[in-house]
């Protein structure tokens, strides 16, 4: 008989000692759950991770590694999810006085799902969120947010904009670049994560968990898992390639990581007082210089290829373009960006612009990159905190799919329940495999559970531990 017992309530599934809940918990390889006949006792648990962590190393021995990290993996930080229109960017909309504009695009974008429906009225779309009516805006149900992707409202502001400017509505179209600026500048303070506090639902959440050091540490240092999740994929072997971080979040929780690291990351910018984009530095990489008359070099440890798809808080317009600076494009530090007061320039992208349209620098650099690697044989892709919203990203690992050595590892909360990682289930291919649920699909166990040791104890950790033992004061 199965022990995966299905008669006993989800608190008696739990066995004693269990490390994770196997009710709420799918390891998919293919369409088959290797969870079904998995015990709830502590020792068969800690055998299975180890299959899990086994697995992923050996796929992170691959010569081509690459993450796609979405906002699944900020929401311990503080950060805000945009699948819905952020409540808190709209108290920020409204306390700037553009509310009435706000609202009026709001209820154009809205207008054709408001048919037919009455005040008040409460309903679900078909991927099971509820919706309600108040005051001819639908929102969710739940959490009160305007029911639409903030990144759809603002590609129809800048569509909008740059039609008023052709037709030569010159004041028309300045009111609507202010409202992309009163919105950005939303964003900004909403994705901020380094002056947001760690929401109490996530502290608990750390608590649950039952990792008393790790719930200190994170007190501590709020990037510490985002540190974690590093310390093991710099172990790889240096004779593989550069391991390559995707992400379409907005925030700099791995800048902030990598600095804490002294990691150094390749973003396609170059310069340090005055940094510019440049997508031919994506190709360079650092290596100590030659210690031998036959030239040979040695690469240097600590590198990561590091391409943010959608932009950043980080990243504005320049003011002057120069053969040094060919796009326009500059990056600053978050402090300086706000106090120049230039929150409303920064450059992200919305990602719900219909694919038809033409992508412009530095967005179709950043997704050729995204491509060229991902496609490359024996390659893999894992994605993490990733909802699969995004139609270019899936286009992009859909095309990736029909190379034979091509393997996708999916780690999502809410996984399966997602109708596309569904669909991606429902295909049985050996080559997809989806991590779910709050064990396995969570961020914060990735990064302290699942990730590999590829050395036992790596040499940095030594010199890292001497060096705090040598300069703690007495």
């Amino acid at each position: 008989m199965s022990t995966f017992a299905k008669n006993r309530s989800p608190m008696e599934e739990k066995g004693k000692n269990a490390i994770f809940d196997i009710t709420k918990n799918k390891l998919f390889f293919g369409n088959i759950d290797k969870l079904h006949d998995c015990n709830d006792d502590e020792k068969s648990q800690a055998k299975i991770i180890e299959k899990v962590k086994m697995t992923l190393k050996n796929y992170m021995e691959l010569d081509n590694v690459s993450f796609l990290f979405g906002s699944g993996t900020s929401i311990h930080l503080g950060a805000v999810s945009i699948r819905n229109f952020p409540v808190e960017v709209e108290k920020y909309i409204v306390e700037k006085g553009r509310s009435d504009a706000f609202y009026s695009v709001i209820k154009k974008l809205q207008q054709e799902q408001l048919k037919d429906k009455e005040e008040g009225t409460t309903f679900k779309d078909k991927k099971g969120w509820e919706f309600i009516i108040k005051e001819s805006i639908i929102r969710d149900n739940l959490s009160g947010e305007i029911a639409i992707e903030y990144e759809t409202v603002l590609n129809y502001l800048m569509a909008t904009e740059f039609l008023l400017s052709l037709t030569n509505m010159e004041e028309e179209a300045k009111h609507t670049k202010e409202l992309i600026s009163t919105i950005k500048g939303g964003l900004f303070e909403v994705c901020n994560v380094d002056k947001r506090k760690i929401p109490t639902s996530e502290l608990r959440r750390i608590i649950k968990r039952g990792k008393k050091k790790a719930f200190k540490n994170a007190l501590k240092n709020k990037y510490y898992f985002h540190q974690l999740f590093l310390k093991s994929l710099l172990q790889r072997p240096l004779n593989l390639r550069r391991a390559n971080i995707f992400t379409s979040n907005y925030d700099l929780a791995f800048e902030y990581a990598f600095d804490n690291l002294g990691i150094h990351y390749i973003d396609g910018f170059t310069g340090f007082h005055k940094r510019f984009f440049k997508p031919e530095t994506f190709e360079y990489d650092i290596f100590y210089p030659g210690s031998t008359t036959a030239g040979k070099v040695q690469r240097i440890e600590k590198v990561v290829r590091y391409i943010k798809l959608h932009g950043s808080l980080s990243w504005i317009n320049s003011i002057q373009r120069d053969s040094n600076n060919l796009y326009g494009i500059e990056e600053k530090t978050l402090d300086i960006i706000d106090k120049l007061d230039k929150k409303g320039e920064i450059i992200i992208y919305p990602s719900a612009v219909k694919k038809s349209y033409t992508l412009d620098l530095p967005y179709s650099e950043l997704f050729r990159q995204f491509a060229t690697t991902i496609t490359q044989p024996q390659s893999v892709l894992i994605t993490v905190g990733y909802s699969f919203y995004d139609e270019h990203f899936n286009d992009i690992i859909y095309q990736a799919l029909s190379n034979p050595t091509f393997t996708l590892i999916i780690v999502d909360f809410a996984g399966t329940k997602n109708l596309e990682i569904q669909r991606l289930k429902d295909l049985n291919d050996p080559r997809i495999i989806i991590l779910e649920g709050e064990f396995f699909g969570d961020f914060l166990t990735f990064a302290d559970t699942l990730m590999p040791n590829f050395n036992e104890e790596s040499s940095a950790e030594n010199i890292a531990t001497t060096l705090n033992s040598l300069l703690t004061t007495k």
